[in-house]
């Protein structure tokens, strides 16, 4: 046998054409021979080890070498010479020589281990396999599987009946083969990547050029569900062991890509598995992040995986072939997790401490586990869970305290940036709400959720429903951002209590803070008719407790436009300079409001507030006569709180802790604003108990304590 293949590997370099059908009979017969002896080596092992090694170890490989490159110069003739007889007797070499191929590179690791001939050949032969059988599927496809196109290098003969299921029959066979050797090059560690790219491309090419003719004869789904396991465990692989991902990942996926493409329907069946590859490959990202070992790792993940991984769910979404109910439901499946919806799942759920998923959960192929992860994953949340999720101290603080790897730049050459998981996260917030507007329906949902979350206890929470309102009211048309503020008013206007509007960190301060963040991006037709409607009606019982709270939390005076802002300023002084009056009137008496909706001092708590806010250039607004009259009143105050009953000094501290923001903020508009603070002001202040003077400025939100040097620092400003 070995002579005979001696002398055909000779033969092979000369023209073939005219006894090309014994060459294959004579290569088949060959084939089929090694194969019985690899069986036969195989299975006397173990009863005379040393027969094999002297009678196989050295022929065998010799035989197979020289039977796979004889193949490959038969095999380009051999697809020029398209006859039924030519392609019924190249099937039966095709199909030996792949089993060959298969049973000495797979099934027998002495072979494959002592013949790196047979490694450097299988791969060449499988291509020229696959352009053998891409050239047949093209002719049995053309003029209806009747005729050829002419070639002058092409033997073209009538092509009849038969020669559509003999190419169909090749076909299946390669791609078979095809997959269980790129399996098992996928799993050598790298060491078979020229065998595991021809097979996988093999693939590809011969699903393409057979569409038609072998869907309902192979499963796709299974072929795609091999290369979306294959990617997975390739992922896992370099993050166990802290390397790059390896190259083989986005070699899977990639064919994975051109499969679905060509194959949307069937690909549909297996949506699911789609979409939990695509949460695996994004939570590993976000897994890696945490090691600053997987930088480069990390980096490579986003840069190959994730946007490989996005085309193929774009794939399905803008295929023909794909219904519309289809692709919504591929959508819900991103939201929805029927399993997880169930009440043992859901107790199972409560009793669970909710953090970031492990490295094993994360790979993990248990559909318990795969529901369980789902449920901690941003991209498969209704928000009101995100929500929830998100105030598990683990999840906040991963929010707050990481960056992760995102693509960033132009389509074609986008790099690789490092941002904060919180702006992450916001950004397919922002995403959804612009595509929420469009529908009348989703922005009822969304304005709600928004509305009723401003009262979220969770300080991030309440942070990413502001800034979702902010960017709302950056865009909007100045009616509609007018609409929403006024249904903002209208929750505020629930929490309004005199007693809260006082309190630093109470909930009706934390939501006039929200309110006054919102308003810094809205327009200033937006925020003057925001000042003259709802915090300038003196008709109502609650104004006054609204435009202190937003005062005090940093009402955006700057976006009021001029007129109005000075008029502002003007009624804000002119109610600061009744209440002095109204207290020298009263024999230096701090009386309380007239209404039970009142707040004591307000003048000089809103003025105190808005100068913090908003610099004074109008010096007719205060004179030396004002500016005395402050002096005596913050003098008489500080008399007042050493002799004042404890149910008193708390208003009292309030009292002048405002004074001491006003005073220095005026003092510059007169014309001896350099002389020195009166001694029983600096001297009465310092005799205060350290707590009594406590302030809450809104730009830092964090109470100061006024000591003597500050205070004195601060007179003198």
């Amino acid at each position: 046998m070995i002579l005979d293949v001696q002398v055909a590997l000779k033969c092979s370099c000369i023209d073939m054409t005219d006894c090309l059908g014994q060459f294959l009979a004579l290569i088949a017969k060959a084939s089929s021979w090694c194969g019985k002896h690899l069986l036969w080596s195989v299975e006397s092992i173990e009863e005379s080890e040393e027969v094999q090694e002297e009678e196989h170890s050295r022929i065998l490989p010799e035989i197979i070498s020289m039977t796979l490159n004889i193949s490959i110069k038969l095999l380009p003739s051999a697809a020029k010479c398209i006859t039924v007889d030519m392609v019924h007797t190249t099937g039966e070499f095709i199909s030996e020589l792949l089993s060959l191929t298969e049973s000495s590179i797979v099934d027998n690791k002495k072979i494959h281990g002592a013949a790196p001939d047979i490694a450097r050949a299988a791969p060449v032969f499988l291509d020229e396999t696959t352009k053998l059988c891409w050239a047949y599927s093209e002719a049995a496809k053309a003029d209806n599987c009747k005729t050829s196109i002419p070639d002058e290098d092409t033997t073209v003969k009538h092509i009849e009946q038969g020669l559509a299921s003999d190419v169909t029959r090749i076909t299946l066979s390669t791609i078979q083969t095809l997959c269980k050797l790129g399996t098992y090059a996928a799993s050598s560690g790298g060491s078979q990547v020229t065998l595991l790219n021809v097979s996988w491309k093999g693939v590809v090419s011969l699903l393409q050029s057979g569409k038609g003719m072998i869907e309902e004869k192979i499963n796709v789904r299974e072929i795609i569900l091999t290369l979306l396991s294959l990617s997975i465990k390739s992922l896992r692989v370099a993050a166990e062991t802290w390397c790059m991902p390896l190259p083989e990942a986005i070699v899977f996926l990639i064919n994975a890509v051109r499969i679905c493409s060509a194959y949307p329907s069937e690909s549909m069946i297996i949506h699911k598995n789609i979409i939990r590859c695509a949460l695996v490959i994004t939570s590993a990202s976000i897994l890696l992040s945490k090691k600053p070992q997987l930088k480069a790792a990390n980096e490579a993940l986003v840069e190959l995986l994730e946007p490989t991984l996005f085309v193929l769910l774009d794939t399905l979404m803008k295929s023909s072939e794909v219904t519309p109910d289809s692709k919504c439901q591929l959508a819900r499946y991103f939201f929805e997790n029927e399993e997880a919806n169930s009440s043992d799942h859901m107790r199972q759920a409560n009793q669970i401490e909710i953090n970031l998923a492990s490295l094993d959960c994360i790979f993990s192929t248990d559909s318990d586990v795969d529901h369980r992860n789902r449920a901690l994953l941003p991209a498969e949340l209704v928000l009101q869970t995100l929500l929830n999720i998100l105030t598990s101290e683990d999840i906040y603080s991963y929010v707050l305290g990481f960056e992760i790897p995102a693509l960033y730049g132009a389509d074609h050459s986008p790099a690789v940036v490092w941002q904060p998981v919180y702006a992450s996260l916001m950004q397919p917030l922002k995403t959804f709400m612009i595509s929420a507007v469009a529908s009348s329906a989703a922005w009822n949902e969304l304005e709600a959720f928004l509305l009723e979350n401003l009262f979220h206890p969770h300080f991030l929470c309440l942070e990413i429903i502001t800034e979702l309102w902010c960017f709302f009211m950056r865009y909007a048309e100045t009616e509609t951002s007018i609409n929403i503020v006024s249904q903002l008013f209208l929750l505020l206007k629930f929490l309004a209590s005199p007693e809260e509007v006082l309190v630093p960190l109470s909930t009706l301060r934390k939501v006039a803070r929200s309110l006054c963040i919102i308003l810094s991006y809205a327009s200033s037709a937006t925020v003057d008719r925001v000042y003259t409607c709802a915090l300038n009606d003196e008709n109502s019982s609650k104004s006054s407790i609204l435009h202190l709270a937003l005062l005090m939390e940093g009402f955006p005076f700057g976006s009021l436009s001029g007129g109005i802002k000075e008029l502002a300023v003007k009624k804000m002084f002119s109610s600061f300079a009744g209440y002095l009056e109204s207290y020298s009137k009263n024999h230096r008496a701090i009386n309380a409001p007239p209404s039970n909706w009142g707040v004591i001092g307000f003048p000089v708590h809103a003025l105190a507030s808005a100068l913090q806010r908003c610099e004074i250039k109008d010096d007719s607004i205060v004179d030396e006569k004002s500016i005395t009259a402050m002096f005596k009143f913050t003098i008489s105050l500080i008399n007042m709180y050493g002799t004042a009953p404890d149910s008193v000094k708390d208003h009292l501290a309030k009292h002048i802790s405002s004074m001491l923001d006003i005073i220095p903020n005026t003092r510059h508009l007169c014309a001896f604003s350099d002389r020195p603070v009166p001694s029983p002001v600096a001297t009465g202040v310092m005799g205060l108990e350290p707590t009594s003077c406590m302030v809450v400025r809104p730009e830092s939100r964090v109470p100061v304590l006024y000591g003597d040097f500050t205070l004195q620092s601060k007179l003198h400003t």
